[in-house]
């Protein structure tokens, strides 16, 4: 396998960990503040989930790129300029599914999964194309 897939596979693991970390405390979260108002609930585990990302997201990367220190920084903004131009259409899309599915009446630990769902499928879309784009893993 080239250098090149190896690097965005690891870049899409460190994604998917992340994910699963955000989706469960925010799974949870759902349910500490399932009596909240719907805009209140979803901005609540919208940001819970995003503060569990990104700090898993941040670790993992390190982890994985510390070794080469010539080239760290350069990729570290590269790669949160790809994250974080994902997030913000995650984010929009989280929202909005979220709290349309809660004023439908649906349990609050359902209308987070669901949105994290569609947001998580548009996300990784959209990261790999602008990692992609950005030139993240050039060789």
């Amino acid at each position: 396998m080239k250098p090149k897939h190896v690097e965005i596979l690891k870049l899409n693991k460190t994604i998917i960990i992340g994910a699963i970390v955000g989706i469960t405390i925010s799974a949870i979260s759902a349910q500490l503040f399932a009596q909240e108002e719907d805009y209140l609930l979803t901005t609540y585990t919208v940001i819970i989930e995003y503060a569990g990302f990104l700090s898993t997201l941040f670790l993992l990367f390190y982890l994985d790129n510390r070794k080469n220190k010539t080239t760290f920084r350069a990729d570290l903004i590269k790669f949160f300029s790809s994250i974080g131009i994902s997030e913000v259409i995650y984010v929009v899309i989280r929202w909005l599914v979220s709290y349309y599915l809660l004023t439908l009446n649906y349990d609050p630990s359902v209308a987070t999964l669901v949105s994290q769902l569609v947001g998580w499928a548009i996300f990784m879309v959209v990261v790999n194309v602008v990692a992609k784009k950005l030139r993240l893993y050039k060789n």
